[in-house]
């Protein structure tokens, strides 16, 4: 539950000046984490206040996950979906670069079956995205070390991306959640920024955000702690650290009931 004064906190920034972007990650943020990333839900209850809240605000979720994938899970009219780190977006044409799917797909399946011949219980632990694969080893820590030896080194055009206990290929292009937060701020241009997340990959977005302040734009960074994964950078940035995604849910909730919706 969250306390009055994280409460006050967030009811300040609600009446701050807008448009406002509320911009949040995904996996640790809005469904909590799980043993199966195929498992991962959104909460029908967190769902309902993003069907609130976008009508009224710019609401954009950013993730590692593909765009069909976060689509899926986040099925609400009027969210902007980033997916695979910044590469894709539900938003409008130009917002964030293309990709070479063809030869990237290529590239993936090489690098897929150069990790499962180098470490054959990998294989259980593939996720293959749109526009990446994800190794995780949640289940298997002891798969770490070898999965780091397989994927060093990546070939040209690709890069290594770590995760909550997952190390994630992906196109070494123009992307990053960073790069995508900024990017919607170019385009929706609003005054107040409102950035969740949890994950190592939303510190850069935490960063890009907290970039913004010099511009003349109001901005507040919320990390979702996940205990010992919860990266030191993300709790070093936070305004305010929520301790799980329910709370992060209650903030969303308290947002929407101080902008009126």
């Amino acid at each position: 539950m969250l306390t009055m004064a994280t409460i006050e906190r967030l009811r300040a920034v609600a009446g701050g000046r807008g448009p406002f972007l509320i911009a949040t990650d995904l996996d640790g943020t809005l469904a909590p984490i799980v043993e199966q990333p195929s498992e991962a839900r959104v909460p029908p209850s967190t769902l309902a206040v993003l069907d609130r809240l976008a009508p009224a605000v710019r609401v954009a979720v950013i993730t590692g996950r593909d765009l069909n994938t976060a689509r899926r899970m986040v099925p609400c009219d009027g969210v902007t979906i980033v997916g695979s780190h910044g590469l894709e977006t539900s938003g409008p044409d130009g917002l964030l670069p293309g990709v070479d799917r063809l030869g990237l797909a290529a590239a993936l399946e090489r690098i897929e079956q150069q990790v499962v011949s180098a470490v054959p219980s990998a294989y259980l632990h593939v996720e293959r995205k749109a526009i990446s694969t994800a190794f995780h080893y949640r289940q298997t820590p002891e798969l770490e070390a070898p999965l780091r030896q397989a994927l060093d080194p990546l070939p040209k055009g690709l890069r290594l991306r770590e995760g909550r206990m997952v190390l994630e290929v992906l196109p070494d292009a123009r992307g990053g959640k960073d790069r995508a937060i900024l990017a919607i701020v170019k385009h929706y241009r609003p005054k107040t920024v409102i950035a969740i997340g949890d994950d190592e990959t939303d510190v850069a977005m935490f960063r890009a955000v907290r970039g913004l302040q010099s511009d003349a734009v109001a901005a507040m960074v919320i990390g979702v702690a996940g205990g010992r994964e919860t990266p030191p950078a993300i709790e070093e940035l936070a305004d305010l650290m929520l301790r799980s995604t329910e709370e992060a849910r209650e903030a969303l909730e308290t947002l929407a009931r101080a902008l009126g919706v």
